[in-house]
């Protein structure tokens, strides 16, 4: 997943709305864009990082760009989240390595945007509510605004959500039948292991399919 500097969003609705002298905070701006990734809330939004920390008090501190948990290894470690803690049910001095979502970020600390064009056209309109009640956009209602927030904010997460190329190879990769069909043995096991296909012409006659037992 590729990512654009904020300014590509914040220039998108300028040119949308005829905003040529709005003077804009950027600091503002930074964190309505970042509200509106977390509220699209797709797993390509954010980035996966892992770093280790080691227990102290039966407890770890969580990464401040923590977002989301994904994974706490050695797996067999119980662990529960209290605020910007893990209190972990291991000794003193153990490490543990923590995997979890955060907001990729630029150079400057501010959010990065995905390359995605639903992704930029929900956050335009989510920056344009803040506008319209803040009076700087007077063309659009804030009940279209809104809707037009709602109807993109779906499309980006579907969109962002949706299966690459690699991950439906992926998934048709691990499509496979580990236990053998039955009467196998007489084809001496030949295609065990690799990806099922189905044949359904195979059951087809001239009335139709035939019913299975």
């Amino acid at each position: 997943m590729n990512y654009d500097p904020i300014e590509v969003v914040i220039d998108k609705t300028i040119r949308t709305f005829g905003l040529r002298e709005w003077a804009y905070d950027i600091e503002d701006m930074a964190e309505d864009i970042a509200e509106a990734l977390k509220l699209i809330g797709a797993s390509k939004v954010y980035a996966v990082r892992t770093v280790d920390r080691t227990i102290e008090g039966r407890v770890v501190v969580l990464p401040l760009d923590c977002e989301n948990i994904k994974e706490v290894q050695p797996k067999d470690c119980y662990y529960k989240e209290e605020g910007n803690y893990l209190v972990i049910d291991k000794p003193d001095g153990s490490v543990v390595s923590i995997t979890y979502q955060a907001l990729p970020i630029d150079a400057r600390g501010y959010p990065l945007v995905p390359d995605n064009a639903p992704t930029r056209e929900a956050i335009m309109w989510y920056l344009a509510k803040i506008l319209i009640l803040q009076g700087n956009i007077t063309k659009v209602g804030y009940g279209m605004a809104e809707q037009e927030w709602q109807w993109r904010c779906g499309s980006a997460r579907a969109d962002m959500n949706a299966l690459s190329v690699q991950d439906t190879e992926r998934l048709y990769q691990n499509f496979v039948r580990l236990n053998p069909l039955k009467d196998q043995w007489a084809k001496n096991f030949v295609g065990l292991g690799k990806p099922n296909t189905l044949n359904r012409d195979k059951l087809k006659t001239n009335y139709g399919y035939i019913p299975s037992l």
